[in-house]
């Protein structure tokens, strides 16, 4: 029996595109064109058009009992959304299982490129695909002519989708073996999420769109002010707000990071986000100048599209599976990858609240639950994984507290995240400089770090050999990492694959269990989950939605992991040091309000409109 033979016993299969129009954010469905389904079982073809009919919440296939494949599956959910035939239960995405197999090997996934690759007769130009992708989008009404053309394209992506699931599975079944049950159990978990990340985008995220316009009405005009108030402190912008990398480079020296600091290829400094980032958690210098960067840097807030129904998503979507480990990969531009500041944009909408549910310190407890390592799940459960370490290390007493011994809690919380991600002791004395530890020192101390929790390493070098040698890393539910055949591999680049990319399993198995309750997802962001609740019952919501949470990280690694909700009723409040960035932002506007005000006053009483 075939992988496919094996699929047919258990569903009906059916092949499924659809056409439709999108919001400003090109993320979900706002207007249903139509459909086109092929049964594979049958052989029969059903090109529906839905635009200007009466088809709402019309099931032509029974969502029990038959298997949906598309290709990318956000848009066909979402289609089915739109039209209120609800999510699919069983969703094979044939996108999902090309990127197990060939993400970074292949230069790219979409369904042409897969279509080119399994030789399917000619396929689609990308010039005739723009074409009737313009038609779809840019009209508002269509001939009876141009809709035949429009259901017979569509006809043919569902013809190329059909003979790319196909060779897809030939492909599963001789690179994964023949355990039937298990591929289809794991893919359908993956489309699963896919049609979950649909409702999400659905859904949205409520923001404040009032304030989102004054902020970009009046930012330019007071982008200035603001950048000279934070300014006070550090001295390294003019009066004209000018960055001076002289005076910066007296900063990094002071701070003794010269010989440390990156530098451009003509000698100067590097002042990007990725350098910044390298030092602004150990020194609260160099992180204050990369907050005052990103605003001066800052233009308007363009990048958070807030669609038609006044609710924002990221641009592009959430990109599930956008990164090798399978992570979520969102631009860096949307509200969660901006600086923290902007998250004060959000807010629930009217008779909700919004609720952030975060894994708390998510990655040492699945380092600890998959090696094994009794040392570091008691370090996790102590409930601070970086004093507790510190404590092992017997560089603090058993006693100490975060508030008794705050230096040396920083201290190993630096070699806990660096040596998770494979930084060597010289990349690791960097961050630890400002506490007077020396690159011999920190060698010490990563050598101290390893073994006390030898299991854990021992168990991470034998993963990263076997992918070394056998060419392949995957996780407990699946998700696998494919190296190019005959090219070396670097052991840092698979190093934290496992505890990331179980992660990204967890967090997709938690978004079906939260979907599955009802309860209203909003985003997901790294390995947290906002969620929007109703006043009344929102206390029984997160408390359902954090046990989702801890159900979907005992499903995929075991153990009990702890989950963190922060609530809030308006405006998203930050930490301190970001809060005051947005309440500053917001006092200079209103200062230039009252101004502008006055002025206009002055100007009308000088006219003799005012008595």
């Amino acid at each position: 029996m075939s992988f496919l033979e094996y699929i047919k016993t258990k569903f009906r299969v059916v092949v499924v595109d659809t056409e439709f129009q999108s919001d400003v954010s090109n993320t979900y469905c706002t207007k249903a064109l139509c459909a086109v389904y092929k049964d594979l079982s049958t052989g029969q073809t059903l090109k529906i058009w839905d635009y200007g009919q009466r088809n709402m919440a019309q099931h032509h296939f029974d969502f029990e009992k038959t298997m949906f494949v598309c290709h990318y599956a956000n848009a066909e959910v979402g289609y089915f959304l739109n039209m209120l035939m609800g999510r699919p239960p069983y969703v094979f995405d044939c996108w999902t299982e090309l990127a197990k197999l060939y993400k970074g090997r292949w230069p790219e996934l979409s369904l042409l490129a897969a279509a080119r690759a399994y030789e399917f007769p000619h396929p689609t130009s990308k010039e005739e695909k723009e074409y009737f992708r313009d038609m779809c989008i840019k009209q508002n009404t269509w001939t009876e002519n141009e809709r035949e053309k429009i259901l017979n394209y569509c006809e043919k992506d569902v013809l190329m989708s059909e003979h790319v699931f196909y060779g897809l599975l030939q492909d599963l079944e001789k690179t994964c073996g023949n355990d039937y049950e298990t591929l289809l159990e794991q893919a359908l978990e993956r489309g699963q999420s896919m049609a979950c990340v649909a409702s999400v985008l659905k859904n949205g995220m409520p923001v404040d769109v009032k304030q989102m316009k004054t902020f970009n009405d009046y930012w330019p005009l007071v982008k200035d002010s603001v950048i000279q108030e934070l300014n006070q402190s550090l001295g390294l912008w003019d009066e004209k707000s000018k960055f001076s990398h002289q005076k910066f480079e007296q900063l990094v020296r002071k701070l003794d990071l010269i010989t440390e600091w990156p530098k451009t290829p003509k000698g100067k400094l590097k002042t990007n986000g990725d350098t910044f980032d390298i030092f602004k958690e150990t020194y609260p210098d160099i992180k204050a100048v990369s907050k005052v960067f990103d605003l001066s840097n800052q233009t308007k807030l363009t990048e958070f599209n807030v669609s038609e129904d006044n609710r924002y998503r990221p641009n592009g979507g959430f990109k599930m599976f956008g990164t090798t480990t399978g992570r979520c990969n969102p631009s860096t531009k949307w509200i969660f990858g901006n600086s923290k500041w902007a998250r004060n944009f959000l807010r629930p909408s009217y008779g909700n609240v919004l609720a952030y549910l975060d894994y708390k310190s998510e990655e040492p407890f699945i380092a600890a639950q998959l090696s094994g390592d009794e040392n570091l799940l008691e370090a996790y459960n102590s409930g601070d994984i970086y004093l507790h370490t510190a404590k092992l290390a017997g560089a603090i007493p058993e006693d100490a507290t975060k508030q008794s011994h705050p230096e040396q809690r920083k201290i190993f919380k630096v070699i806990v995240l660096a040596s998770n991600y494979g930084m060597g002791s010289r990349s690791m004395a960097k961050s630890l400089k400002q506490y007077g530890i020396t690159q011999s020192e920190a060698a010490g101390l990563l050598k101290k770090y390893k073994e006390i929790y030898s299991k854990y390493f021992e168990w991470n070098e034998q993963h990263s050999n076997h992918a070394q040698m056998f060419g392949v890393i995957s996780t407990p539910n699946g998700w696998d990492r494919r190296f190019p055949k005959d090219k070396f591999i670097n052991p840092r680049s698979v190093i934290n694959f496992p505890i990331q990319a179980t992660a990204a399993d967890v967090l997709r198995n938690a978004l079906i269990r939260l979907c599955n309750s009802n309860i209203k997802v909003c985003a997901m962001i790294h390995d947290a989950f906002l969620i929007e609740c109703p006043i009344p019952e929102h206390r029984d919501m997160i408390r359902t939605a954090k046990q989702c949470m801890i159900d979907a990280a005992r499903h995929i690694v075991g153990g009990e992991i702890q989950v963190d909700a922060e609530l809030h009723r308006g405006n998203f409040k930050q930490e301190p040091q970001d809060q005051k960035i947005f309440d500053l932002i917001f006092n200079e506007i209103d200062k230039f309000k009252n101004i502008k005000h006055r002025q206009e006053v002055t100007l009308k009483v000088d006219r003799g409109i005012y008595v």
